[in-house]
């Protein structure tokens, strides 16, 4: 089989264990590959939605893999068993995977991989606050280049590091990379605040503060280009 462009750099920060859970799987193509590659003996196919769910398990009944992949009806990880050495949580709101990492307590040795559809920044700030590190991120583009994803793999290190402004807008590992996803990445960033602060400056109050801030977090991420 083959997967999109953001499903393979979810597959390939995955890399090769026993056991991973797919958080929000869907369809359960992830987990479908994984297996199907030899890189992981058994998996969890996890999804909130009945519907989704049933999509999953008609997929993996026509794949055969009904013994290596179990479906799971789960708020979260909320009833994802323990031992899953990767937990993949993927296609949602970087709101939305604070929040189950933020209740979860049965995986905190897991490696993670998330892939946050928006508020990317906001998830890493709450990373860096929380004792994780992320371990590697990549940018990469679907839809004829017109949709960019962000794809991290994280580790709970438990220990909290000290970060800028900048690694919130983008992490240290993304930084130092160089490919024209992630140079896209960055000027929609810079346009997205750019745009902010003309409709600020048109309003009847300003807030001079928060101009400023976005004047500032622009700097920065021209200075990455």
């Amino acid at each position: 089989m083959t997967l999109s462009l953001r499903l393979q750099k979810i597959a390939e920060y995955s890399g090769k264990c026993a056991v991973v859970a797919d958080i929000g799987t869907d369809h359960a193509l992830v987990p479908v590959y994984l297996i199907e590659n030899g890189l992981f003996s058994h998996a969890y196919a996890c999804d909130i939605g009945t519907l989704p769910l049933k999509r999953a398990e008609e997929y993996v009944k026509s794949r055969a893999l009904t013994d290596k992949i179990d479906l799971i009806l789960s708020n979260g990880l909320e009833k994802v068993p323990s031992d899953a050495d990767v937990v993949i949580i993927a296609g949602m709101g970087g709101e939305l995977i604070r929040d189950i990492l933020q209740n979860d307590e049965s995986h905190k040795a897991a490696l993670f991989v998330l892939q946050p559809m928006t508020a990317a920044d906001e998830l890493r700030e709450y990373l860096y606050l929380n004792g994780y590190s992320i371990l590697d991120e990549d940018i990469v583009s679907e839809h004829s280049d017109t949709k960019l994803y962000s794809v991290m793999k994280v580790r709970k290190s438990g220990e909290n590091r000290e970060f800028s402004s900048l690694d919130i807008l983008i992490s240290p590992a993304l930084q130092y990379k160089n490919s024209i996803e992630k140079t896209r990445y960055i000027e929609k960033l810079i346009s997205t605040r750019k745009n902010i602060i003309q409709n600020l400056n048109n309003a009847k109050e300003i807030n001079i503060s928060y101009v400023e801030k976005l004047t500032n977090e622009i700097k920065e991420l021209e200075g990455c280009l």
